[in-house]
Order: C-alpha cells, then structure tokens, then sequence
C-alpha cells in the first residue's frame, strides 16, 4: 500500500482542511458541507492518479477511436 501526503503540500487542500477546522466556519452548516465536499474532490482527483486503466476501442460518429482510458 502506498501512503500520500497530501496535507504536506501547500495545496487548495489544506485551505479546505484548515477552513473546517476552524471553529468559527464549523457554524456555518453549509460552508462546512461544502469543504467537506471540495475535500472528497480533491483526494478523488489525487487518488485517480495512481489507478491502473486500460486501451479501449469506442466506436464514435466518426470510426473507431482508442482510447488509453485517461
């Protein structure tokens, strides 16, 4: 298993994390909701890096095109 860091970085990740540590935005339901969200996308996006994917053909309007996957 590989271990990422990704609070380590200065990223838009560490805003997020530092916005709903914060106890003042904790009260703010919404804002709250939303880091947590924009959290989930950023480790998503990091995460996808590191996934195996695979040649596919997709056959569009236009003839076959391949597609590595990314």
């Amino acid at each position: 298993m590989q271990i990422h860091y990704l609070s380590e970085d200065n990223s838009v990740l560490n805003h997020f994390l530092g916005q709903i540590r914060n106890v003042n935005v904790q009260h703010d339901s919404m804002r709250f909701r939303r880091n947590i969200e924009r959290i989930g996308e950023v480790m998503a996006y990091e995460l996808s890096k590191d996934l195996r994917y695979k040649n596919i053909e997709i056959q569009t309007p236009l003839g076959i095109k391949k597609d590595n996957g990314n």
